[in-house]
């Protein structure tokens, strides 16, 4: 014989455990983690609240944190929720201490980047803009600037200083010995106030990388020379050399020789005559023999006649030459001396 029985099970709802909506604080601020639907409650991790078996917690971390709350009914059924607490901390920025600039140049000050911050820099002189995080900064002299970062979510402050250091051009002057005409065929360039030099054009020069070329323009012809300093700062400055076409000028000839074979001052000859096209050059002793004759201007007398050395004493010279000048003749002495 059976007999029937029944056995009845309730299954209860789980509880609505439902805590507050995500949220963003700045540091060192409080929060109640209100939360409703549940008996009892137990929040995991315990880090950063004041009491983690609580309903309503508060929240006194300065880190950001994902909460899990658990809620038990009455009935000893639970459920969960979840709460991120995101704390805005103060940024880290970047400023580079120092800069070095010369002079006239610019540079692009860099106060590193962050998210929702503003920017002041003081002096605003001399700065492409003082509210942007890297503005052009030329300023004439050496300057200290101080930048103020602001979180505008939590008004944090950040300050910070860069020693901007304005080196000085250096300090230079471009001049020449002379300009080109009858009496000069070339001249000299100067420039100071730096370790290195470049001459442009370089045209017609002896060397373009020295303080003193010698010019040998074609024509008036202008130069630029950049210097540069120990320190790598760079100035420029001009200097024309005209060519002239004037007339006859006397032109220098020297009064002495010394034909003695030490290299030095060995041969009588024109010197600084340029721009001849026709030359008749003599040369005479004392009792009006011809000692010595050339059409060439590039040569000069060696001091010797009929292939032994001439006698010292004095000599006379005679030039005729036809020039960029025109027809030009000079006379004159000089001594030979042994």
């Amino acid at each position: 014989m059976f007999r029937k029985d029944s056995l009845y099970v309730t299954v209860n709802p789980l509880p609505v455990v439902q805590s507050i909506a995500d949220s963003t604080l700045c540091q060192n601020q409080n929060i109640t983690l209100t939360t409703t639907g549940a008996q009892t409650y137990s929040w995991s991790p315990a880090i950063g609240l004041s009491n983690p078996n609580i309903a309503s917690p508060v929240f006194i971390g300065n880190n950001t944190q994902t909460y899990t709350v658990t809620g038990t009914d009455a009935n000893g059924c639970k459920n969960t929720d979840l709460v991120i607490i995101s704390v805005i901390l103060p940024g880290t920025f970047k400023v580079p201490p120092a800069f070095t600039i010369c002079q006239k140049e610019s540079v692009q000050l860099d106060g590193n980047n962050g998210n929702q911050v503003s920017y002041l820099w003081s002096p605003a002189t001399y700065l492409s803009s003082a509210t942007i995080i890297n503005p052009m900064a030329n300023p004439p002299q050496t300057t200290l600037y101080t930048l103020l970062i602001t979180d505008n979510r939590c008004g944090y402050d950040s300050i910070f200083t860069t020693l901007l250091t304005v080196v000085p051009a250096p300090v230079i002057n471009a001049r020449k010995s002379n300009d080109i005409d009858c009496a000069f065929r070339s001249a000299t360039l100067f420039a100071t106030g730096g370790n290195q030099y470049v001459w442009s054009p370089a045209t017609g020069l002896s060397n373009a990388n020295i303080a003193t070329p010698v010019a040998i323009p074609a024509n008036t012809q202008t130069y630029t020379v950049l210097v540069t300093n120990a320190t790598g700062c760079t100035n420029t400055d001009s200097v024309t050399v005209f060519m002239k076409k004037a007339s006859s000028l006397a032109r220098y000839m020297p009064n002495a020789f010394t034909p003695d074979g030490n290299g030095n001052n060995d041969c009588y000859g024109l010197k600084n005559w340029v721009y001849i096209k026709k030359l008749q050059f003599y040369i005479f002793n004392r009792y009006g023999e011809q000692v010595f004759a050339t059409a060439n201007p590039n040569v000069c007398w060696n001091g010797t006649y009929k292939g032994k050395p001439a006698l010292a004493g004095t000599y006379v010279y005679v030039i005729k030459a036809q020039t960029n000048c025109g027809e030009e003749e000079q006379k004159g002495s000089f001594l030979l001396i042994r």
